[in-house]
């Protein structure tokens, strides 16, 4: 992505702050983070200089999305300390945000970890999060798309480093944290310690709440957290102190960031979302239930709700309410 950097010195006819925020807020949903889309319309949008002065009357309308448009957001977990000579790393966060055009709503539905699935050219079934350790960001596109029988257009996978540097330049985060949260595992590099109540979480902080699962709930109350840091952080980015925060954000993000989306589409993506609003985000989680199947524990979708589920946020035209509370 460093190479898509325009040249130093140009500034733009019209800085969209807006919309630049407004793909902040998408960046972060990968690890509750759209990476791409904010260095993308920042570089494309905020730095472009027109060659020619026009007349306001004459521009020709802003280039927008023409169909919806599925996004996979992979945030991926921390190489293993322990095991250097072990590269692979698995999508520690899955979700799938569904821009539609036609309303400027973007729905966007997690996918536990642990969903069992079939993985395209391994046997038998697996654990979702393996794909992206298997094949990177293409292999989790294709199981996506299998499971889920929707095309995904793009991908953006972003470094768990670049959620936490995020937080801090953001001033970090107001939450109210539901229970004590207690986990020490030096194997995955994780020490969480973070008290029940009211707590205005650092960098390290967030990435210790909505990484933590030891409870009753596992990896879904764990998808829950995520939902309700997105919402909290949502309150954050669109406060207007985030305008002078926009370059250092985008700095951070430039080397933590992974996508196949190009300048074009992201530019695409902001017009689009030029009338986004906290109301026009809509959350889900895959239905379905625990289950241990050959002595490994699942996350089972449920098929019949699963498929409505997906008919209602990726293929229906009509707005989605009482998702996102």
């Amino acid at each position: 992505m460093n190479e898509l950097k325009n040249k130093s010195g140009r500034r733009s006819r019209k800085i969209r702050w807006d919309r630049v925020l407004i793909l902040l807020i998408l960046l972060l949903m990968a690890v509750i983070a759209l990476a791409g889309a904010t260095v993308y319309a920042y570089l494309n949008i905020v730095r472009t200089t027109p060659t020619a002065q026009v007349v306001k009357s004459t521009e020709r309308p802003p280039e927008t999305l023409s169909n919806r448009v599925n996004i996979l957001l992979l945030g991926v977990d921390d190489k293993d300390n322990e095991n250097p000579y072990d590269t692979a790393r698995r999508s520690d966060t899955m979700m799938v945000a569904s821009i539609s055009p036609e309303n400027g709503t973007v729905n966007l539905l997690s996918l536990p970890r642990d969903t069992k699935v079939n993985i395209p050219g391994r046997k038998g079934y697996d654990k979702l999060n393996h794909a992206y350790a298997y094949g990177g960001a293409e292999l989790a596109r294709s199981t996506v798309e299998q499971f889920l029988h929707i095309p995904i257009n793009y991908y953006v996978v972003i470094d768990w480093q670049a959620f936490i540097k995020v937080i801090d330049i953001m001033g970090g985060v107001d939450l109210y944290v539901e229970h004590d949260m207690n986990y020490e595992d030096p194997y995955a590099n994780l020490d969480i310690h973070i008290n029940k109540g009211y707590q205005h979480l650092n960098g390290e902080k967030a990435g210790e709440y909505v990484r933590f699962r030891s409870d009753e709930l596992g990896d879904i109350g764990r998808v829950q957290r995520q939902q309700r840091f997105l919402k909290a952080l949502a309150k954050e980015m669109m406060q207007v102190g985030t305008i002078l925060k926009v370059p250092a954000l985008v700095n951070t993000l430039n080397q933590y960031v992974e996508t196949d989306m190009s300048a074009i589409t992201m530019v695409k993506v902001a017009n689009s979302l030029k009338s986004f609003s906290s109301s026009n985000l809509h959350t889900e989680m895959l239905p379905g239930d625990f289950a241990t199947i050959e002595g490994l524990s699942y996350w089972v979708p449920d098929k019949e709700q699963t498929k409505q589920l997906v008919e209602t946020m990726f293929m229906s035209t009509t707005k989605v309410s009482g998702i996102y509370q």
